[in-house]
C-alpha cells in the first residue's frame, strides 16, 4: 500500500507541494496588483517562514497582468469512502513559476495512515524544463518534519536540509546529480501539466524523474487514448494516460513497490483548458489486488492573463 500512499501523495499533494509566508507581506516580493491572488487561499500560506531551519527567508511573486493562475480542490476515495483532502494552486508567466499544495488524510483503519502535509515551490523555466530555486515542505505529524531544498545553479547541486534527520537516506542513496537533474513534486506535476504546450515533448510520453528529499524516482508515462470520466461535478472529455512508479535510488527495502505494484500503472486523466494553455491532470485513478483509490477534482479556478 506504499504505492498508493505515494500516488496520493503525488498526484494531489502532492507534495505533493505549498506556499506560505510569515504574513501577507512576506508571501509577496512585490506590491500587490489588482490581480488576485490565489497562492494566498492556501491553509498555510501565512506560515512559510515560521520554522526556517536556517536565515534564508522564502518569498513569492505577486501575479502580474501577464500571470496564469490555477486552483484545484481534490478529494480522494479508497473503497468509496472520502479519506483525502487536497489543494494544489499553481500561478506561472512565460518564465516563472510557484505552486502550493496540501493533502490531509484521514485514515482507513489500517490501509491509510493519517497525514498532514503542504508544501511550496518557486522556480523559473524555459522550453527544456523546470528549475526550481527552492522547495520548503512541512508535515504536521507528531515528528513535525521541516524540508528546504535550495538549488545553486552555478554549482549544479541542490542543498537538502531536514529537521528531525531522517533515519537513512535509502541503499544506495540518490547521488548528488540524481538530486539535481530531478524535479521536486510539486515541478514534477507542472512538468506533467505543461508537456507539450509549454514545455517540449508530448503529453504523456517519456519518464519524469522525481525527487522528494530522500527518495528519488521516475514517473515513466504512456498515452491510452480519450475518455470521458467525472469530475467538478460531471463527466466531460479527457486525455487518458498511464503513469508507471519507478524506483531508483533512496529506498529502504521496506519501502519498494511489490512485482504487482511496479506492474501496476496510476491512471491519469487530463483536460487541457485554453486559458490556461495547459493540461490539467482532473482525476487519478490506482487500482490493486482489489484496492481501488481515486483522486479527482472537485472544484476548478482559473484566472488567465488580463
Amino acid at each position: 500500500m506504499k504505492t498508493l500512499f505515494k500516488t496520493i501523495t503525488i498526484t494531489s499533494a502532492l507534495s505533493l507541494g505549498t506556499l506560505g509566508a510569515g504574513a501577507f507581506a512576506t508571501a509577496q516580493s512585490v506590491a500587490p496588483s489588482l490581480t488576485p491572488n490565489l497562492l494566498l487561499k492556501g491553509e498555510n500560506t501565512s506560515i512559510l517562514n515560521a520554522q526556517n531551519l536556517s536565515e534564508t527567508s522564502y518569498t513569492l511573486p505577486a501575479p502580474g497582468p501577464d500571470t496564469t493562475q490555477i486552483r484545484m480542490k481534490m478529494k480522494g476515495y479508497v473503497f468509496g469512502i472520502r479519506v483525502i483532502k487536497s489543494d494544489l494552486i499553481t500561478s506561472f508567466n512565460d518564465q516563472n513559476y510557484a505552486a502550493y499544495t496540501d493533502a490531509k488524510s484521514s485514515g482507513l483503519a489500517a490501509l491509510l495512515k493519517k497525514m498532514e502535509i503542504w508544501s511550496v515551490t518557486k522556480g523559473r523555466y524555459d522550453k527544456t524544463g523546470l528549475r526550481p530555486d527552492w522547495h520548503v515542505q512541512q508535515n504536521t505529524d507528531k515528528k513535525n518534519r521541516r524540508v528546504e531544498m535550495n538549488y545553486d545553479r552555478a554549482a549544479g547541486a541542490v542543498n537538502v536540509a531536514i529537521v528531525p534527520r531522517l533515519g537513512s537516506q535509502g541503499v544506495p542513496p540518490a547521488t548528488p546529480r540524481e538530486r539535481y537533474a530531478s524535479n521536486d513534486t510539486i515541478s514534477g506535476i507542472m512538468t506533467l501539466m505543461m508537456m507539450g504546450t509549454k514545455l517540449d515533448g508530448e503529453l504523456c510520453e517519456g519518464r519524469v524523474p522525481f525527487f522528494d528529499s530522500k527518495q528519488h524516482y521516475n514517473l515513466r508515462l504512456e498515452r491510452v487514448g480519450t475518455k470521458r470520466v467525472k469530475f467538478d461535478g460531471r463527466k466531460k472529455e479527457t486525455i487518458h494516460c498511464r503513469a508507471y512508479y519507478e524506483p531508483i535510488a533512496g529506498y529502504d527495502a521496506e519501502d519498494l513497490p511489490s512485482e504487482e505494484e511496479a506492474a501496476t500503472p496510476i491512471n491519469v486523466y487530463f483536460k487541457f483548458y485554453e486559458e490556461a494553455g495547459v493540461h490539467v491532470p482532473v482525476r487519478f485513478t490506482y487500482k490493486v489486488s482489489g484496492f481501488k483509490a481515486v483522486v479527482k477534482v472537485d472544484d476548478i479556478e482559473i484566472v488567465s492573463p488580463q
